[in-house]
């Protein structure tokens, strides 16, 4: 993960949020901010918008679960904290400029 991936998550969540960026940290939890089930929604979106990728995520919930699928096998991952979710993002960054 590069550090503007990061930083750029960052200042996404806290327009979303309402938390100030400089109180986020790369071990923040979105649970720990309030974000509910729309402003998950407004994160994802915010997020393809500025990367350019597509974030699969399972609808419906109050945190960020990713769907993935390997081999013909589905899997599901919560990303729970900022730095889980730049990890994601950067991944599918770099998944979607191998192509």
């Amino acid at each position: 993960m590069t550090l503007g991936t990061l930083d750029e998550i960052k200042r996404i969540i806290s327009k979303r949020s309402e938390v100030p960026v400089e109180q986020l940290t790369h071990d923040t939890r979105l649970e720990d901010l309030g974000v509910g089930s729309l402003e998950v929604i407004e994160i994802v979106y915010d997020i393809e918008e500025k990367f350019g990728i597509s974030v699969p995520i399972k609808p419906g919930e109050s945190s960020l679960v990713l769907e993935t699928e390997t081999e013909g096998a589905r899997s599901s991952v919560k990303l729970e904290t900022i730095g889980d979710i730049a990890r994601a993002v950067q991944s599918l960054v770099d998944a979607k400029s191998r192509r």
